[in-house]
């Protein structure tokens, strides 16, 4: 079927397919941010750190490294989780999904976010000064020494947000994936 570009019905439907593109292009952006974040956050976990204990000559270099990468994993997670959030927020009313489903959505974006956030500035830090007051080198100091136990219960608690932010950022890659193809 061929049609005139120059028909009023053809002008008529110009602005919807820009706003289809605008669309698209927002719909683009949300994906990808929320995979930069989710593959950042797996490939930390399953290779950089794992891969710096297994590599460097001492733990106590790996524990530096890791440190400077979770560093910047959460400041990439507080930036892009607002931004998500943000654009949640936005895009609202044009989602196709119930209430309970856009407040999921967000609910599980604020933790992330909160994860990241709980991460650079409670964990993180309380982590460093623990390392600093047992002399930099923890395999040193003995497992029942209180400052040991309370780096590794902060360790445990860095791994429990890492996992919920990772468990929550497949739950809404899943629930945006399905939004956009319920347009």
């Amino acid at each position: 079927m061929v049609t005139d570009l120059k028909s009023p019905a053809a002008v008529e439907t110009a602005p919807e397919a820009r706003l289809g593109v605008s669309r698209q292009l927002a719909a683009f952006i949300e994906v990808l941010l929320l995979g930069v974040w989710l593959g950042a956050m797996m490939f930390f976990s399953f290779a950089v750190a794992p891969s710096a204990f297994a590599v460097l000559p001492t733990r106590e270099m790996a524990g530096v490294m890791v440190t400077s990468s979770i560093s910047k994993l959460e400041v990439l997670g507080m930036v892009v989780g607002t931004l998500l959030i943000l654009i949640h927020v936005t895009r609202w009313r044009s989602r196709r999904s119930s209430f309970a489903v856009k407040l999921l959505h967000a609910a599980l974006l604020t933790v992330m976010t909160l994860s990241a956030a709980l991460s650079r500035f409670w964990i993180s830090p309380a982590m460093v000064s623990l390392r600093a007051q047992m002399g930099g080198r923890i395999d040193d100091v003995a497992a029942t020494d209180p400052l040991r136990i309370q780096f590794n219960d902060l360790h445990q608690y860095s791994v429990g947000l890492m996992s919920a932010a990772m468990i929550s950022g497949l739950v809404v890659l899943f629930l945006t994936v399905r939004s956009l193809l319920r347009r």
